[in-house]
């Protein structure tokens, strides 16, 4: 067969399909627009792959080098600029208040070390971390000891603390507040009296409760509203309690070993289990991550009680910590989950992310995640992570433009991308393992020529590192080639 002219090829519509890794759909079947790798990219523009926006702190550093245990919003602050972050100092766990300009310490006399949770009812803001003597309940009025109630109306904490209940778990369902996590009861869900006419509840912990199938080999490990059911999660199971009573046996045999995975997004809630990511939307849960099967599991077992997630307008987001994946050391990975198009990608970062919550300013609702070192940021901002430049690359699948068992030339392609930014993009070709460089792109139309790069089947990859604006990158046209024809190579 003579060598013909290769017609055009474009390369568009990238992302269109957000991530597809290769362990888990052959290459073959990857559909156009799809890549097998992204690193800190996103695809909200359809059609285009886009640099993550950043990290900025929020405030000063709060406690240097110690992780986060806890984040909340409170709305019974007398200032609605109000956030809560709780690190330890050393010594003991403190609860951190943000009052718009500066952190200062709220309540710094829980122990140590502890994940710390929070509700709202009846005015108050409570706080339980299951191990102190008693939950606490803070007013809203000032900082400080005297302001974090554990005694008397509304909460009446005393009432568990007088028969030694100290839970890990509290959620607000149906006028009352729930409990659980309690080491002496692990499998015991307590519930505080309808909040009264006067806006108090009590607590009879000796006969308003409710074991959770003591029997099933696993104890307590999240408690989450939702819709007209209370969700009780254990390791492998969800159970449904609708006041009135719950599921007898384990109906739904997926669950979780991690409270702080548990978001609620547009569509349901989402969670992760040993075996993946799902979405509970009511009946059966459905697996979501089969498209990053092979990330989602190199999330090693010691890291599954602590992967956290919080949630944008259309994401979800997942910090799953240190992972190895292909022999390869990824650091700090977030994977996030788009719910309009159910497509993923991967983030990595300077510094590992231990919490993430809403905040309402008063002014915005923006969304803050505490780290590894101390630190609250406000998420998805600016164009550094905490002043760290951001790290990026993407690959496509492999083409063959044509037929595979022909050999291609290409000579001349055009790279398109809006505020280019010196991006290195490379090629590979058959089963070469190397990477060859083709150029930096600096302008949005990136003209490459004289070109001779011979293939049965090529890919590509844009790398870079960045602290300023973000680069669009919007494809590649081949512009110019041969089609050699089938070509018997020893």
């Amino acid at each position: 067969m003579p060598a013909t002219a290769l017609e055009p090829k474009k390369i568009r519509n990238l992302g269109v399909y957000g991530v597809i890794r290769q362990s888990e759909v052959d290459d073959a079947l990857i559909p156009e627009g799809a890549v097998v790798e992204a690193l800190n990219v996103h695809f909200d523009r359809k059609g285009a792959i886009t640099l993550r926006p950043g990290m900025v702190a929020l405030g000063s550093t709060v406690s240097a080098g110690y992780p986060c245990l806890g984040m909340h919003n409170p709305t019974s602050a007398t200032t609605s600029a109000s956030m809560f972050a709780v690190f330890s100092n050393g010594t003991n766990n403190v609860i951190y208040r943000w009052n718009g300009s500066v952190w200062s310490s709220s309540l710094a006399t829980d122990t140590k070390n502890y994940k710390t949770r929070f509700v709202e009812f009846a005015g108050r803001t409570i706080r339980v971390n299951g191990i102190e003597g008693s939950i606490r309940c803070w007013n809203g009025l000032a900082d400080g000891p005297s302001y974090w109630e554990y005694t008397g109306n509304p909460i009446n904490p005393q009432q568990l603390s007088n028969n030694n209940i100290k839970p890990k778990y509290i959620e607000v369902y149906k006028s009352r507040v729930y409990v659980a996590g309690d080491s002496n009861y692990p499998d015991r869900l307590f519930y505080s009296s309808v909040i009264s006419s006067a806006g108090n509840i009590t607590w009879a912990p000796s006969t308003d409760f409710v074991d959770i199938n003591p029997n099933d080999g696993e104890n307590i490990t999240a408690l989450k509203r939702y819709s007209l059911e209370l969700l009780v999660f254990k390791p492998n199971y969800i159970y449904r309690f609708r006041t009135a009573g719950v599921d007898p046996d384990p109906l739904i045999k997926i669950g979780t070993r991690s409270q702080e995975s548990i978001v609620e997004g547009k569509k349901g809630i989402y969670f992760h289990h040993d075996t993946g990511f799902y979405r509970y939307s009511g009946g059966y849960p459905v697996e979501i991550s089969r498209p990053i099967s092979d990330i989602v599991q190199a999330i090693p077992l010691s890291s599954f009680a602590d992967i956290a997630g919080w949630r944008d307008d259309d994401h979800i987001y997942w910090s799953v910590e240190n992972l190895t994946i292909e022999g390869e050391s990824w650091k700090n990975v977030v994977i996030r989950y788009t719910e309009s198009s159910e497509i993923w990608t991967i983030y990595s970062y300077a510094d590992g992310i231990k919490w993430g919550a809403d905040y309402n300013s008063g002014s915005t609702l923006t969304r803050l995640v505490g780290t590894d070192d101390g630190v609250v940021a406000t998420f998805n901002s600016g164009t550094s992570d905490l002043g760290e430049p951001i790290k990026y690359r993407v690959i496509t699948k492999w083409y063959d433009f044509g037929n595979i068992y022909e050999r291609k030339v290409i000579q001349q392609l055009v790279v398109l991308c809006e505020k280019a930014q010196a991006s290195m993009l490379m090629y590979q070709v058959d089963d070469e393992t190397n990477w060859n460089d083709l150029g930096q792109l600096r302008k949005y139309l990136n003209n490459f020529e004289p070109l001779n790069i011979r293939f049965h089947r090529i890919r590509f990859k844009l790398a870079g590192v960045s602290n300023v604006e973000a680069f669009i990158w919007q494809g590649i046209e081949v512009v110019k080639g041969i089609n050699e024809g089938v070509i018997i190579e020893n």
